[in-house]
């Protein structure tokens, strides 16, 4: 395999683990409904499912050395997402008891419910936090180890010019996308504690 079959696959995991960032920051910033809850929890679950199954595909014949450092790349992205799913875990676990317990004892009495409210909100917020965090790093991490085995596709086009341009013509610039977030000049930053 080259280097580019190599690098796109963790390309594509860290652009997913950023979708999931952006799903997680539409949750409401008050206590959401259960199943908005369990949604990051679900897209997180396929994500480290396709992790494993790209270290599997792997696993199954010849290892190069770039297979490897792939391999290495997406074993430190799976610690990382399991980290998250125990945060996000968390979220879920205090907005269910939240809205299965709390708020059926106590929505009669708003000044109660208004006091026993600021804790679970106060979770739920660490706990988005420091998944927030967790993911960033892990997709920061998966770009960096697919830019040493080959640089963006999209980025390798723009910079090629065109065979067909002479100095006397205008050259047709390829569309290229921004610079991903937690690119390899951008150090992960560290997990925020709770």
């Amino acid at each position: 395999m080259t280097d580019i079959n190599q690098a796109l696959p963790l390309y594509d995991i860290a652009n997913q683990i950023d979708r999931l960032r952006f799903q997680m920051r539409a949750l409401p910033a008050s206590i959401p409904s259960v199943s908005a809850a369990f949604a990051p929890i679900h897209t997180l679950t396929g994500i480290i499912t396709k992790v494993s199954d790209e270290v599997s595909r792997r696993l199954a014949g010849h290892i190069s050395s770039n297979e490897a450092k792939a391999i290495d790349a997406f074993g430190d992205a799976f610690i990382q997402l399991g980290e998250a799913v125990t945060e996000l875990g968390c979220l879920h676990a205090e907005v269910a008891f939240f809205n299965f317990t709390t708020y059926p004892t106590h929505r009669g009495s708003s000044p109660d419910l208004e006091r026993l409210t600021r804790k679970p909100e106060e979770v739920i917020s660490g706990c988005r936090e420091a998944a927030d965090a967790i993911l960033e790093t892990a997709a920061g991490e998966l770009r960096a180890a697919a830019v040493k085995l080959a640089p963006p596709p999209a980025r390798a086009r723009a910079t090629t010019p065109s065979p067909h341009a002479t100095d006397s013509e205008p050259r047709l610039s390829t569309p290229t996308s921004p610079p991903p977030p937690g690119g390899p000049g951008v150090t992960p930053r560290a997990v925020k504690s709770r």
